[in-house]
């Protein structure tokens, strides 16, 4: 695993996660339904349960400092991220009928 410092760290752009079904107006509202999620305790938890990461931000600056360097923090953004595009957002075209 490569690790960096803060001032050479590539800036994350959560944007490019964005579902290809996606229309670019729905990024706000995108945006909301990922913000809602991380915000969930439940939803974190059942995030957790099926993916088997547990990762928490570090509860010190060093600690936090250490989970940047090393990328742990974006990694599990993007994880929910697009454990969120399945299970919440969907397809754009909602649920097929059976």
């Amino acid at each position: 695993m490569t690790t960096a410092d803060s001032s050479t760290r590539e800036p994350f752009d959560i944007t490019t996660l964005l579902p290809d079904d996606t229309p670019e107006y729905m990024l706000p509202t995108w945006l909301g339904c990922i913000s809602y999620a991380i915000s969930q305790e439940r939803i974190l938890e059942q995030f957790r349960q099926e993916t088997g990461n547990r990762w928490k931000p570090a509860s010190t600056v060093f600690g936090r400092m250490i989970d940047e360097a090393c990328g742990i923090d974006k990694d599990f953004i993007c994880e929910f991220v697009l454990w969120v595009n399945v299970n919440l957002w969907g397809p754009i075209d909602g649920p097929k009928a059976s």
